[in-house]
């Protein structure tokens, strides 16, 4: 009877065993995932175009200020010097300008203030319109009078990008009009006959134009000398110049050029 009972139970024991064996070899195997970057992170991030917001701005836009700038009260004591109004000023020349295909100092149909105004033409590479005082102007403007530049510059049917020209002031140490090859001026060791500008060229959205020129528009520019960064120290101004190519701006008008200039303090002897 014992003996019975014991093949029994260990039948039992081997039929258990087996469905173990079966049940574990049934069982899928765990396949543990590799972990991924996320597809978000996997792309290459692209630039996005910046967009500047439309502006209501009305042109002529205000000026910067800085703490370099005279006052409010002290500009309004400027007196005005004029360059080109409807002519170019006694003792003034264009003469100096460089890789322009055309320009006219008696253009009527696209005119600020009076009966003309200059109309520009810019060559494939960088053309430059220089205003310069000549030798025999007998004209001295000295830096420390010179508070600003100021004109009024049109694209005609045109936009004129903010960032498209360069206005540069130049000036001597020695002279009080232009002449080339002066090199009474340094900055860093350079000179003014140097490959490279010495005075600085500034773009429009550096002089407070917050925005294009839209076409049809007029807007009044002003340059800052004392705003103006790297400027070298020179005596007397004896130019100044604009700067950009025909891809950019294929045809430009200046009107109203003038200087504001700080009247001479009288020193009672």
């Amino acid at each position: 009877m014992l003996r019975r009972l014991a093949l029994c139970f260990l039948c039992v024991v081997i039929n258990l065993t087996g469905c173990s064996r079966r049940s574990s070899a049934d069982l899928p195997p765990i396949v543990t995932a590799t972990p991924t970057v996320a597809p978000v992170f996997q792309e290459r991030p692209t630039a996005s175009p910046f967009v500047p917001p439309p502006t209501r701005t009305l042109l002529p836009t205000r000026p910067l200020v800085t703490a370099t700038t005279v006052g409010d009260d002290d500009r309004s004591q400027l007196q005005v010097d004029p360059v080109y109004r409807d002519a170019l000023s006694t003792g003034w020349s264009i003469a100096n300008s460089a890789l322009l295909t055309s320009v006219t100092l008696t253009e009527t149909q696209v005119v600020a203030l009076g009966r003309y105004a200059i109309a520009v033409t810019p060559s494939e590479s960088t053309g430059i319109l220089f205003f310069t005082i000549t030798p025999e102007s007998g004209i001295e403007l000295r830096r420390d009078r010179v508070a600003a530049l100021r004109l009024r510059l049109s694209g005609g049917n045109l936009p004129i990008a903010n960032d498209a020209m360069t206005i540069a002031v130049v000036g001597s140490n020695r002279f009080s009009y232009w002449t080339p090859n002066d090199d009474s001026v340094t900055l860093s060791g350079r000179v003014t006959n140097s490959t490279e500008p010495l005075f600085p060229e500034t773009r429009l959205y550096f002089l407070g134009l917050n925005r294009a020129i839209a076409p049809g528009e007029w807007a009044e520019i002003y340059v800052w000398l004392d705003d103006l960064i790297y400027e070298p120290e020179y005596t007397y101004v004896t130019g100044f110049y604009l700067k950009t190519s025909n891809d950019l701006v294929p045809q430009y008008y200046v009107d109203q050029i003038e200087w504001l200039v700080r009247a001479e303090s009288s020193s009672n002897p």
